[in-house]
């Protein structure tokens, strides 16, 4: 029987685990959230002890299948297996296993018995294992494909030790399973921690269970192993902006991160003690191939890193799918797995492998860093599982079907002939059931087209038109003719195909992707209000930060919150009394209500305009100077100020040329620059002035480099810098002059640049220093109106504190109108009050006109805003 040395890693020849010397047998190894502890001492012992209930190894070397999961009884027999030289057949616990046990027969089974969790199915070795091989795992995470990867004794204990190398691990973290343990990554999560002596809680919670974060908070996690799909749902239940004063490192891979939520992510970490590491991976590697170190993650949120210890990269740039700069990856070193196996009679194949071609099309930059940029073919990436489309074709083909199988991060499609006998419903329901259950992701990953395949030339199916097919059939690209098909018929459009067209009709396009955020799609501050209402009308309170979220969360947490079946939606969002707005919507409408009001001596409440400019600040930031790049700022910014200079230019030449209202500076939005502000001469578009040139001046600040990237790091450090900053000006000029000085935009900016700081204030602390900001430059800002003052510090307070607020369901669509038309109520109040001298009669009129001002324009404005591409391409 096979004996364990004195570090505690098994005798030369056999696998994990392995204690890096005896200081660490006292520390604990595996526990448990019920509070079972092993120490490393008392691991190697029930190892040893189950290791002996094993067949001895030189009687012939056994194939021992694992279903793993995160039970204590269950990991250390999977130990004891690779300590006793055996080879671990490692699957999913479950039924989508089956297919691999009936191909590659093992010897032993796991019965998970306490003390004889193992049953020899064989009294005599059923298979002929090359000396080398130690794991089996599947190709494609857990969709239990039979085609197996063939790793080494030296495959394993060299990539956990650069793991460990890369994330700095040491016997003082503590990790969780919160990733599968028959996944490549989250297998590796407890190699790389037991090998230098760490230990490892065994749960098996979710991310958005309430009881992971307790166990991550009191048993003293440190490390968090996650995939793209865990981000973005820790993001949408903001379970990381809660203090977890254990965790150190936030370790992501199993699929791309997109850049934004990486500096957002990244971001987080800093303000709440953690940090961020970019991984880059295949089971065909081990696990492992790059990490981004946490020090460069904000400033190269597109890359994935360096290779790890003893791992080298080149780039293949004559496959077909290279385009300049580009190439296949190529990865070479211990890590590179022995090869497959498609046949039981393969595990007993030697390495067949000196490089691993990964099918990963990356390049490499000036940084050393390498950033991938697509796949060549045949493997797909869902929620962080790699998914062979192979054997989810095989078996549509097996039950009848001619598909074509293919897919991205959003999911898989399939492209289906027409079946006979079978409705064109019925088909698609039936490849979507198959496919789904093929994959391991469910049907509600798999989009599906009953199309005849198109093919190309040479007779051979045209797999991007079968792609292209099955998407344009989506409500993301084709909602409008899918709406007209279903109400053609008496049906009820689904959830998908309101919001498509909610934003659809909001934002003027044709076209509405579901994968994509409200902002990647055009949305602005201007638009935002409308989509904001109605789409809270649909899917009940928006998260924060929705705007930046794809539209099919959006759309899977109306159907969560939606009553009846979970495969049924109903027609019409639920009646409710009250309903949730966002702070800064109601703010606009306030503003515009008592701007108007007080214009007519309706009332005499000052203060709103300035108001605005700090919502505007806010807005500027979650929306046009959220873009990533400064070229994307610029874009954004300049789509924006075409919303806002279009109508006012139109009513400043209007007001010159019938009533020498206004001049030629009014026109150039730069009154305060080229006319005479000094007595107030026309000076009644000021706000206008004011909020254009501050959008311009801070998206200038932030396009200088250094700046750029503090943005990207930390937006709200840079925000709050800016705003401390221009209070100078504030407190200057106001001394050197009075009067119509204070509606300048050298006095108003700290006012935007404030109101960008609160977008990003994340936390209370960030909060309370921005209200400070504000005290400081609002207190004596009108040094004879103190309820002015007043006024605009509740105003900016109210933004900073209370996100939202819940309103009488009656009056959200008056809500929603007045913020949308806000600009146009202040553009088109003057002329109408100067008519009308009755105080109500007048703000009412003039409300009702700058809203169908506001309807009459919008959609003209929108086509030249479209005029503005909304990136390079």
């Amino acid at each position: 029987m096979p004996t364990l040395t004195t570090t505690g890693l098994p005798r030369p020849g056999s696998a994990l685990p392995g204690l890096p010397g005896a200081a660490t047998l006292g520390r604990p190894a595996l526990l448990t959230a019920s509070g079972d502890v092993l120490s490393h001492g008392e691991l190697r012992e029930r190892i040893a002890d189950l290791a002996a209930q094993l067949p001895d190894p030189a009687e012939g070397r056994r194939l021992v299948h694992l279903p793993l999961r995160p039970d204590l009884a269950v990991v250390t027999a999977y130990l004891a297996t690779l300590a006793a030289g055996h080879v671990a057949l490692v699957t999913a616990d479950g039924a989508r296993a089956a297919g691999i046990v009936d191909r590659y027969r093992p010897d032993i089974v796991l019965t998970g018995r306490p003390g004889s969790p193992f049953e020899v199915v064989s009294p005599d070795p059923g298979h002929l294992l090359h000396p080398d091989l130690a794991l089996l795992l599947s190709t494609s995470g857990s969709t239990g494909s039979p085609k197996l990867v063939r790793l080494s004794h030296r495959n394993l204990t060299s990539n956990a030790a650069a793991i460990a190398e890369a994330l700095r691990l040491t016997a003082a973290d503590r990790a969780i399973t919160s990733l599968p343990l028959h996944y490549c990554f989250g297998l590796s999560v407890l190699h790389s921690h037991l090998t230098v002596g760490a230990s490892v809680l065994l749960h098996d919670g979710s991310v958005l269970d309430e009881d992971l974060w307790r166990a991550v908070d009191d048993l003293r996690v440190t490390t968090l192993a996650v995939v793209p799909h865990m981000v973005e749902l820790m993001e949408s239940t903001g379970v990381l902006e809660r203090a977890h004063p254990s965790l150190r490192l936030l370790a992501q891979a199993g699929g791309r991160l997109l850049p934004d939520r990486v500096v957002r992510t990244a971001a987080l970490g800093r303000e709440q003690g953690w940090d961020l590491a970019v991984m880059y991976g295949q089971t065909e590697a081990t696990a492992r191939i790059c990490v981004l170190d946490p020090a460069l993650v904000a400033d190269h949120p597109d890359a994935v890193g360096r290779p790890v210890a003893d791992t080298s990269l080149a780039l293949d740039t004559s496959v077909p799918e290279a385009a300049e700069g580009t190439g296949e990856v190529v990865v070479r070193g211990p890590g590179v797995m022995m090869g497959y196996a498609e046949h039981p009679d393969d595990l007993a194949l030697g390495p067949m492998l000196n490089e691993l071609r990964t099918g990963d099309l990356g390049r490499v930059g000036p940084d050393g860093l390498l950033r991938l940029v697509g796949r060549r073919s045949g493997f797909v990436k869902v929620m962080g599982l790699r998914v062979d489309l192979a054997p989810v074709e095989a078996a549509l083909e097996s039950a009848g079907l001619r598909a074509c199988v293919g897919g991205d991060d959003t999911g898989l499609t399939v492209a289906v002939e027409p079946e006979a006998g079978y409705s064109v419903v019925e088909a698609a329901g039936r490849a979507r059931r198959l496919a789904g259950e093929a994959s391991g992701l469910g049907p509600a990953a798999v989009a599906v087209a009953v199309v005849e395949l198109p093919r190309l030339d040479n007779g051979k199916v045209d797999r991007l038109g079968c792609m292209a097919l099955v998407r344009g059939g989506s409500p993301a690209v084709c909602e409008e003719t899918r709406l007209r098909t279903a109400e053609s018929v008496g049906a009820s459009p689904t959830l998908a195909v309101q919001v498509a067209r909610v934003v659809g009709e909001v934002l003027g396009v044709d076209a509405v992707g579901l994968d994509r955020t409200f902002v990647q799609q055009g949305g602005d501050s201007l638009s935002h209000v409308q989509a904001s209402v109605r789409l809270e009308g649909l899917i009940g309170p928006l998260p924060r930060a929705w705007h930046h979220r794809p539209l099919s969360e959006l759309v899977e947490l109306g159907r969560s919150r939606r009553a009846g079946s979970p495969t049924t939606e109903p027609a019409h969002p639920v009646r409710r009394r009250w309903r949730t707005v966002e702070t800064s919507v109601l703010l606009r409408t306030i503003a515009v209500v008592i701007i108007c009001g007080s214009h007519a001596d309706l009332f005499r409440i000052l203060g709103g305009a300035h108001t605005l400019l700090a919502v505007a600040g806010f807005n500027a930031a979650r929306f046009g100077l959220s873009a990533p790049t400064p070229g994307g700022r610029w874009r954004a910014t300049a789509r924006t100020l075409i919303g806002v200079a279009v109508p006012t230019m139109a009513v400043a030449l209007i007001g010159m040329v019938t009533q020498e209202r206004y001049g030629w500076a009014n026109v150039a939005l730069a009154n305060w620059m080229l006319g005479d502000v000094t007595y107030g001469f026309r000076n009644e578009l000021w706000f206008v002035d004011a909020l254009v040139a501050s959008t311009l001046v801070l998206t200038a600040v932030l396009s200088v480099p250094a700046l750029s990237r503090a943005w990207q790091r930390d937006p709200w450090r840079v925000a709050a810098a800016v705003a401390a900053v221009a209070l100078v000006p504030r407190f200057v000029v106001l001394h050197l002059g009075e009067g119509v000085l204070r509606g300048i935009m050298p006095t108003t900016f700290w006012l935007f640049a404030v109101g960008a700081a609160v977008a990003h204030a994340d936390t209370r602390r960030r909060r309370l220093l921005t209200l400070a900001v504000a005290a400081v430059g609002g207190a004596t800002y009108f040094p004879d109106d103190p309820v002015r003052n007043a006024t605009v510090l509740a105003g900016v307070a109210a933004l900073t504190l209370m996100p939202e607020v819940r309103v009488p369901a009656r009056c959200v669509p008056v809500i929603g109108v007045l913020a949308a038309a806000s600009l146009y109520v202040y553009l088109i109040q003057f002329q109408i009050l100067a008519h009308i001298s009755a105080p109500l009669v007048a703000t009412t009129v003039a409300i009702a006109a700058g809203c169908m001002f506001w309807r009459l324009a919008d959609r003209p404005v929108r086509r030249l805003q479209d005029l503005v591409p909304l990136s390079d391409r």
